[in-house]
C-alpha cells in the first residue's frame, strides 16, 4: 500500500497542471473512489486542514499519507507529489523563457489553461457533494459563491459570514 500510494502521488504529481486544487479530483478518485483508502470525510477533512495551514497541499497529502501508512506515507507521499514538478521546472525553465511566445507553445498553454478550469470545477462538485448535506447547507454554498463571483466580495468576509450562518446552523440544528 504504501509503495502504491507512493505511485500514485508521484503520478498526480507529474500529470496534474494547475496547482492544489487540479489535484484534488485525481487525489480523491485515486485514495477515495478508487482504492478505499480514505473515506469521504477522511478526504474532505484532509482538505480542509490543508486549506487552513500554510502550504495547503503538502499539509494534504501528508494528512492523507499519514492515514494510510503513517509516517512513510506522509513523506513518501510529500515527495512524490512534488518530485515531478521540481524535475520538471528545473528541465523545461531556460527553454521555455526562450520559446515561450511561440504559437505552438502558447496553445499548449491555453489549452492547460482549460483543463485546469475543468479540473477546478471537478474539484468544486466533487467537495460539494460531501459539504452541502441539506438545503441551508446549499443557501450558504449559493451565497459564498454569488459573494466571491458577481458581488467580488472580501474573500475573509466572506469567509467570516459563512463560518458565522454554519455556527448559527450547528446551534440552531444541534
Amino acid at each position: 500500500m504504501l509503495w502504491e500510494f507512493f505511485v500514485i502521488t508521484l503520478k498526480i504529481g507529474a500529470f496534474a497542471f494547475g496547482g492544489g486544487y487540479a489535484m484534488i479530483t485525481p487525489l480523491h478518485y485515486e485514495l477515495v473512489a478508487h482504492y478505499g483508502w480514505l473515506s469521504e470525510a477522511e478526504f474532505s477533512s484532509a482538505v480542509a486542514v490543508g486549506q487552513i495551514t500554510p502550504g495547503p497541499l503538502m499539509i494534504m497529502v501528508a494528512f492523507m499519507g499519514y492515514k494510510i501508512a503513517g509516517l512513510a506515507g506522509a513523506t513518501l507521499g510529500t515527495i512524490g507529489l512534488f518530485l515531478p514538478s521540481a524535475l520538471l521546472v528545473l528541465v523545461i525553465a531556460r527553454s521555455y523563457l526562450r520559446f515561450k511566445d511561440a504559437p505552438i507553445v502558447q496553445g499548449a498553454m491555453r489549452g492547460v489553461n482549460l483543463a485546469v478550469i475543468g479540473l477546478l470545477a471537478a474539484v468544486v462538485i466533487d467537495l460539494g457533494q460531501g459539504a452541502v448535506t441539506g438545503p441551508l447547507d446549499g443557501l450558504i454554498a449559493l451565497a459564498a459563491f454569488i459573494a466571491a463571483g458577481p458581488l467580488k466580495l472580501d474573500p475573509i468576509v466572506m469567509l467570516a459570514g459563512a463560518g458565522a450562518l454554519g455556527a448559527l446552523r450547528y446551534l440552531a440544528f444541534a
